[in-house]
């Protein structure tokens, strides 16, 4: 009985066997053709790995500490800086003070570099228990573009730069201390705040590499410098006060015109040349201001007041020949009314309000 059924199921089994050998045999042929489709290895020269590694480029540590900064002259663009610079190295030919560049100054003095070999307990290089230690000051004035757009309010980032022109960063690169660099607190005086000091490693490309024939970097040098930065802010407004006091006088001088009898003959003439007496008051005040903190293309905030007050003389100007014609055409007691109980309050508030909207926009944005 069970013949049948055996008969039958022989060619199920034997399929079966058939697509299970198929599937082994693509599966292998795929493990075979699967690594010519990945990308092909690069054998490693052991070589050229050695010479690699000892072209990396050499490293010394460098520190800055701002020990005195003053004399902030605006109209010269110029600040009086004195810095201590300092380098920890392996070997004694390897400090970036030896050919050290000052990138921003006028006149300055650097001292003597002074080299010892001390034990090594700073952290840097673990793998020599002494090091080379060297010092040298950079003191004199620096070049600053000091901008007085928001003056009194103003912010300035104060930076210094020092490179290294011995070898191109193929071959020497500075690593900044930054543990123990930092500024002296006691600049910080009665007028300005220090604040904000950073150190940082930077890369400053050439479009020459100075006739180097061993040169790497493509026709270009590249060195690396250390940069600080610090930021100044100031604490009074009192250098503002002083300077914008005579025009804010001449504002007011003028608004007082207003309550002179316009139908006094003599006492029109008066008014004239008061209001022109005020008109030049003004360019003169604003002349000085640009003396004080030195030209610029930007208009400054002491720019803008100085402008507004003009355009408020010269309104009062206006109105008091209008004023005057009134009292050509009979209308003398008309003209003294608006003269009083219009244009006055509308000249003095609304120049009090424009003042006020011009120093908060620059006191926000600094």
């Amino acid at each position: 009985m069970n013949a049948p059924g055996r008969h039958r199921s022989a060619p199920t089994w034997a399929r079966r066997r058939w697509l299970q050998l198929a599937l082994a045999a693509l599966t292998a042929l795929l493990l075979q053709t699967l690594p010519l489709f990945a990308s092909p290895s690069v054998p490693v020269d052991k070589q050229t790995a050695a010479l690699r590694l000892l072209s990396e480029p050499q490293t010394c540590v460098m520190g800055v500490y701002l020990q005195d900064m003053r004399d902030y002259k605006f109209a010269e663009r110029s600040l009086f800086a004195s810095i201590r610079l300092w380098s920890i190295c392996p070997t004694a030919k390897d400090s970036p003070l030896e050919d050290i560049t000052v990138q921003n100054a006028n006149e300055i003095s650097i001292s003597e570099i002074k080299t010892q070999l001390v034990s090594n307990k700073s952290g840097y290089f673990p793998n020599n228990s002494k090091v080379f230690w060297s010092e040298r000051t950079v003191e004199g004035t620096f070049f600053h573009h000091w901008s007085s757009k928001n003056f009194p309010f103003d912010r300035h980032t104060i930076t210094f730069e020092f490179e290294s022109v011995r070898s191109d960063v193929s071959k020497f690169v500075i690593t900044p201390d930054y543990s123990n660099s930092g500024f002296n607190t006691s600049i910080n005086d009665g007028d300005w705040i220090a604040s904000d000091f950073s150190l940082n490693e930077v890369e400053h490309s050439y479009s020459t590499n100075f006739g180097k024939p061993n040169s790497k970097l493509d026709g270009k040098g590249i060195y690396s410098r250390i940069r600080v930065e610090i930021t100044l802010h100031r604490t009074r407004i009192t250098s503002f006060l002083k300077l914008c006091a005579g025009v804010y006088a001449a504002v007011t001088i003028a608004g007082m015109a207003f309550l002179m009898d316009v139908r006094e003959p003599d006492i029109v003439s008066g008014r004239t040349g008061l209001l022109v007496g005020c008109l030049f008051a003004a360019i003169v005040n604003m002349q000085q201001a640009e003396a004080t903190l030195g030209q610029s293309e930007d208009v400054t905030l002491t720019d803008m007041i100085h402008i507004i007050s003009i355009a408020y003389i010269l309104a009062s100007s206006l109105l008091a020949m209008l004023a005057y014609l009134r009292c050509e055409a009979g209308r003398e007691d008309w003209a003294q009314k608006m003269d009083r109980k219009i244009y006055l309050p509308i000249y003095l508030s609304s120049f009090l309000v424009v003042n006020a909207v011009v120093i908060a926009y620059a006191a926000i944005i600094g």
